[in-house]
């Protein structure tokens, strides 16, 4: 039986949330993305706030995932915050496994911070999920016989990570957060990337405006394309987009894109993808 997976974009958005009238097609959640299969293996890549809309959705579904694995790149705050408004994290049934690039502080720790009651009102102790958090395993992720997971690093202020996903034969690779090295692209990048069915690759910035943004941890829409041309990828995704780029140059950016690899499309909030 062919196996079908749908990749669906519940933020796409870079550095914080940015709804305002110039960002509605585009949408102004900030990084989450769900990747499920028909057999309903939910994998969920960063927790944006676009992860409480992920939530509510499932709340509606007749047979929702009894699971989820979230996979965290970095833990920047427009990665993070959408945990804190996940509706399935109150359901007793629900078992919620999160692994996050290995950092200074435990995941533990990371979570308990974002919730400390000067900031939150809910903690741990309110959540009634079964939640599982750890560090992502160095020697990649088996979630089952038809779903693995790998790592890499790659450049941003204090690290993040690549990851490269196989599901039922399909190969989704994802490389948000990423600044490549000064004249030259990153190789983990690229590798990370290699012959996948989707790259969903950061695209903050214009070429032009990577050198007043040094050291800021992004790349342009047009490192993406040569990534995805290096790697021999089939289709790109742009994403993580600037808080301040409007709808019409989202637009723009796209049908220069496309131009230059035919198959390059800008991430929407609420857009779906079907391998």
């Amino acid at each position: 039986m062919n196996m079908e997976i749908k990749i669906k974009f519940w933020g796409a958005r870079g550095s914080f949330p940015s709804p305002r009238e110039d960002t509605v097609r585009y949408g102004g959640h900030t990084s989450c993305v769900e990747i499920r299969s028909s057999d309903n293996d939910l994998v969920i890549l960063d927790m944006g706030t676009g992860m409480i809309d992920l939530g509510r959705s499932m709340a509606s579904e007749s047979n929702p995932p009894t699971s989820a694995h979230a996979i965290i790149s970095h833990y920047h705050w427009d990665h993070l915050f959408g945990f804190l408004g996940f509706n399935p994290l109150y359901n007793p049934d629900f078992t919620f496994n999160m692994y996050g690039k290995e950092d200074k502080m435990e995941p533990q720790e990371i979570i308990q911070y974002i919730q400390n009651h000067t900031f939150w009102p809910v903690d741990m102790s309110m959540l009634e999920a079964n939640i599982n958090l750890n560090d992502f395993p160095d020697h990649g992720l088996v979630i089952d016989d038809n779903i693995s997971i790998q790592s890499s690093l790659h450049g941003h202020p204090n690290g993040a990570n690549s990851y490269r996903i196989n599901m039922h034969g399909k190969t989704i690779a994802y490389s948000t957060d990423c600044e490549h090295p000064v004249d030259k692209l990153n190789k983990n990048v690229i590798e990370n990337a290699r012959n996948s069915d989707i790259l969903i690759h950061d695209a903050q910035y214009h070429s032009h405006e990577l050198s007043k943004f040094r050291g800021w941890g992004h790349s342009s829409w047009e490192q993406a394309i040569e990534v995805a041309k290096l790697s021999n990828t089939k289709k790109l995704i742009l994403f993580h987009h600037d808080p301040f780029r409007t709808d019409d140059e989202l637009d723009e950016i796209q049908e220069n894109a496309k131009k230059l690899f035919p198959d390059a499309i800008v991430a929407k909030q609420g857009m779906e993808i079907i391998l």
